[in-house]
C-alpha cells in the first residue's frame, strides 16, 4: 500500500489548497513557538535589537500581502484562460497543478495570515517584551520568505501561460506517465490481454457514476484480492469513458465480495468527468497533439508549432523503449490491461498527420520523427512506429507525393 500511499500524496500535493494550508498550518506554529520561547529570552534583548519595531513590520505583512495574493490570483487565472483559448482547453488540467505557483501564493496567502494573527495577538498582550523577540526573529524569516517568492514569481511570469512553458510542462509530465507504463506496462500486475480469458463466473463491479477512468490503484486492489482469496480483472483501462452501470471489474474467487468491499474495489478504480494526468500516458500525448492540430488550423496556420510538437511527441513515445520490469508480478491476483504502443501513436501523430493537409514541412517532420523512433526503439515500439509511418505515408497528400515536392519527401524519408 506504500506506492498507492505515496502516488496519493503526490497527487494531492499538486493541489493548491494543501500547499496554502501546510504553509499556514507553519506560521501558526511559528507563532506558537514565538509565545512558549519567549520566557527564556533574557530581559532587555528586545531593546537592543529593536524588537518594537516588529508591529510596523507586521501592519506591513498584513496591508500588503492580501493586494499581492489578489493580485496573484487575477494573473494565474489570465494564465490559464489564455493557455486554454491559444493552445489546447485541456492544459489548464496541468496547469492547475503547478507546484511553483501553488508555492508562490501558499507563501503569500500564509503570510497574511500569519501577520493577521500575530497583530491580534500582540493587540491582546499575548506576546511580552521576551516573547517579542522570538516573534521579531520569525517575522524575519517570513519576510525572507516573501522576497524569495517573489523573485521566483516574477521569473516564472515570464513564460506563465505561453506556448514554449505549456509545451515543456506537457511534454515533461507525458515523457514521465510513458516511461511508467514501459517500466510497468500493467502497473505490476499481470497483463490483461486479449490472449488471456475472462472468468465467466465473478461477481461484477459496476460503476456508480458515469465518466472517465482516472486511475488504478493497483495495490488496493491486490489487498482486496488477497482477503478474498480471489482474482480481479480490470476490464477498463485507464481514460476509457464508462456509463453508469458499466462494469469496473470482475472478482473471480470462491467467495463473493461483500457491499463494502465491492465498495473499496470501486474506489480503488476512481471515475470522474475529466481524465487525469497521473496514470493516462494517452491523454497525455493527446492533450500534447492537441496543440499541433490546433496551430494547424485554417484560422491559426502555424506549422512551425506543429513542427516543435512533433519534436516533443518523438522525446515523449521514444521514452517507451526503457526495458520494462519482467519479475514476477508484484500484484499477482489483479489483472490490467497494459497501454499499447499503437495507441499512444495514434492519439498523437495520427491526428497530426490529419490535420497537416498540404503542409510539406510537417509531414518531413512527421516522417522523421517516426523513422527516429523506429531507429531506436525495438520490438513492439518499432513495429508500432513502422505501422504509423506506412499509415501516415498513405494520408499524404496526392499532390505532394506526386508534385514537384517529391524528390524532398523521398529524400527525408531515406535519411530517416
Amino acid at each position: 500500500m506504500i506506492r498507492s500511499i505515496l502516488r496519493w500524496m503526490r497527487q494531492q500535493s499538486r493541489r493548491i489548497h494543501v500547499r496554502v494550508i501546510l504553509f499556514a498550518v507553519l506560521n501558526m506554529a511559528a507563532l506558537a513557538v514565538a509565545a512558549l520561547v519567549g520566557p527564556l529570552i533574557p530581559e532587555g534583548v528586545g531593546d537592543m535589537i529593536g524588537a518594537g519595531a516588529v508591529d510596523t513590520i507586521l501592519q506591513i505583512i498584513a496591508t500588503s500581502m492580501l493586494a499581492v495574493v489578489t493580485f496573484s490570483l487575477t494573473i494565474m487565472v489570465t494564465g490559464f484562460s489564455r493557455a486554454e483559448g491559444q493552445w489546447t482547453p485541456r492544459s489548464h488540467i496541468l496547469l492547475r497543478e503547478d507546484t511553483l505557483t501553488h508555492s508562490v501564493l501558499a507563501t503569500f496567502l500564509g503570510a497574511y495570515l500569519y501577520a493577521l494573527i500575530a497583530i491580534i495577538l500582540r493587540a491582546a498582550d499575548v506576546f511580552g517584551e521576551s516573547e517579542l523577540v522570538v516573534l521579531f526573529f520569525t517575522t524575519l524569516l517570513v519576510v525572507a520568505a516573501i522576497i524569495v517568492s517573489i523573485i521566483r514569481w516574477i521569473l516564472h511570469l515570464e513564460g506563465f501561460g505561453s506556448l514554449t512553458l505549456t509545451a515543456r510542462q506537457l511534454e515533461a509530465r507525458a515523457a514521465e506517465a510513458v516511461r511508467e507504463a514501459a517500466l510497468y506496462p500493467a502497473q505490476g500486475a499481470r497483463p490483461f490481454t486479449a490472449d488471456v480469458s475472462l472468468p465467466q463466473k465473478g461477481t461484477d463491479i459496476r460503476a456508480k457514476r458515469a465518466g472517465y477512468v482516472q486511475q488504478i490503484f493497483e495495490e488496493a486492489l491486490q489487498h482486496e484480492a488477497r482477503a478474498l482469496g480471489a482474482e480481479i480483472y480490470v476490464l477498463v483501462p485507464v481514460g476509457r469513458y464508462v456509463m453508469r452501470g458499466d462494469v469496473l471489474a470482475r472478482v473471480a474467487g470462491e467467495t463473493a465480495p461483500g457491499k463494502e468491499v465491492a465498495g473499496r474495489i470501486r474506489t480503488a478504480i476512481p471515475v470522474d468527468d475529466v481524465r487525469s494526468f497521473a496514470m493516462d500516458p494517452v491523454f497525455c500525448v493527446t492533450v500534447l497533439a492537441e496543440v499541433a492540430t490546433r496551430a494547424l488550423s485554417p484560422g491559426v496556420n502555424d506549422p512551425g508549432t506543429a513542427i516543435d510538437v512533433v519534436h516533443r511527441l518523438s522525446h515523449v513515445i521514444g521514452e517507451a523503449r526503457v526495458a520494462p520490469r519482467l519479475d514476477a508480478p508484484e500484484h499477482d491476483r489483479v489483472w490490467i490491461e497494459p497501454v499499447s504502443a499503437d495507441a499512444l501513436f495514434e492519439a498523437s501523430f495520427d491526428p497530426i498527420a490529419r490535420s497537416a493537409g498540404d503542409a510539406l514541412e510537417v509531414h518531413l517532420a512527421l516522417s522523421r520523427a517516426l523513422a527516429d523512433i523506429a531507429r531506436v526503439g525495438d520490438g513492439p515500439l518499432r513495429e508500432a512506429a513502422e505501422r504509423a509511418a506506412e499509415a501516415h505515408r498513405a494520408r499524404v497528400p496526392s499532390q505532394l507525393v506526386h508534385g514537384p515536392d517529391l524528390g524532398r519527401f523521398m529524400a527525408a524519408r531515406r535519411r530517416g
